[in-house]
């Protein structure tokens, strides 16, 4: 036993619930990296280059683009891991908020693929996360911040958040 009273194996099983402890806070907490300033900037971008399509409220809306449904970007069915049976475009998993941004900043808007600055790209996604109920921590969200921002923890990584053996 060590200084502390307590066994090697007691000690270890202390640290493992910790550690656990705050993975388990980590990955729910509602804080993300984006500011404010992102999030009302991305306000007004959805309502000009997104809403036509996606709906006022991000609530998805069918037939918006050459007969295809675009998806919900707000609420409980929003940004799922894999792609949703009615979606032709999008072929690729979101596990984490860089994944979103790859994908909607090569595609989007549908009728003007990859036509907005980068920086627009980024404010719209920090509206859609924080009209998700996620709160801003004055972090800008980029490319650093947002591949370490898991949108859901279950989701395989894909190829570029694999590390080579």
């Amino acid at each position: 036993m060590g200084g502390s009273g307590h066994s090697p194996l007691q000690q270890y099983g202390a640290r493992v619930v910790v550690t656990a402890s705050v993975i388990l806070f980590a990955t729910t907490n509602n804080v993300w990296a984006f500011t404010d300033n992102q999030a009302r900037g991305g306000e007004n971008i959805y309502k000009h280059q997104c809403a036509r399509c996606h709906g006022d409220h991000g609530e998805g809306k069918d037939d918006s683009f050459k007969g295809l449904r675009a998806p919900e970007l707000i609420g409980p069915s929003a940004l799922p891991c894999k792609p949703r049976l009615f979606q032709k475009i999008r072929q690729h998993d979101f596990g984490t908020v860089k994944d979103v941004y790859d994908y909607v900043s090569a595609t989007m808007p549908a009728d003007q693929p990859a036509s907005l600055e980068s920086a627009q790209y980024w404010n719209v996604l920090a509206y859609t996360l924080h009209s998700n109920g996620k709160t801003a921590d004055g972090v800008r969200l980029d490319a650093a911040s947002s591949a370490q921002m898991l949108l859901h923890p279950d989701c395989p990584p894909t190829a570029a958040q694999k590390t080579p053996p």
